[in-house]
């Protein structure tokens, strides 16, 4: 795909499914700190799906021999418009590479693959209290549109006056 320095992008295989599973866990921890998903054999499953589905795309970062980073986005159609967009999923990048590049150019890579598909707009969805994601997000160019609510039932706290 192409090199940078001190990593290179490539698409997602076989061999890196154990390791991009691993990130979306820690992911997981991010987006649903009550109740994430961990379980590397559910990713696995997952990533697996992923990889034969012609209207996404995976790219990972390698480093050293070693899967540093990783992305994937997929191809949406508005039911009602028929727009083409592009559900961007998943961003990682290993605390180590963090800083260096690497989500520039897994976010270069998306989009390039979204401008190839002739996609009309990239939609990207976070925590609202993941403040590290929003302000990647900010500086690659997203705008947010949309604020969603959530109130749930059985879990309200109790000693409270």
């Amino acid at each position: 795909m192409s090199d940078k320095p001190g990593f290179r992008l490539r698409s997602l295989e076989e061999k890196d499914l154990e390791t991009v599973a691993v990130f979306e866990g820690e992911i997981a921890k991010i987006s649903f700190p009550d109740d994430p998903i961990t379980d590397t054999n559910f990713y696995i499953k997952k990533l697996k799906q992923l990889m034969a589905n012609k209207d996404a795309a995976a790219f990972v970062a390698e480093s050293g021999g070693e899967v540093v980073g990783w992305a994937n986005v997929s191809q949406r159609q508005n039911f009602i418009t028929k727009e083409k967009y592009a559900d961007f999923h998943s961003i990682y990048v290993a605390p180590s590479q963090r800083g260096g590049g690497v989500v520039a150019a897994l976010v270069e890579a998306v989009f390039d693959h979204c401008r190839q598909k002739n996609m009309g707009k990239v939609v990207f969805r976070t925590r609202a209290d993941n403040e590290r994601m929003k302000s990647v997000l900010a500086r690659v160019g997203f705008v947010p549109t949309q604020i969603y609510y959530e109130k749930a039932f059985g879990k309200e706290k109790t000693g409270e006056s």
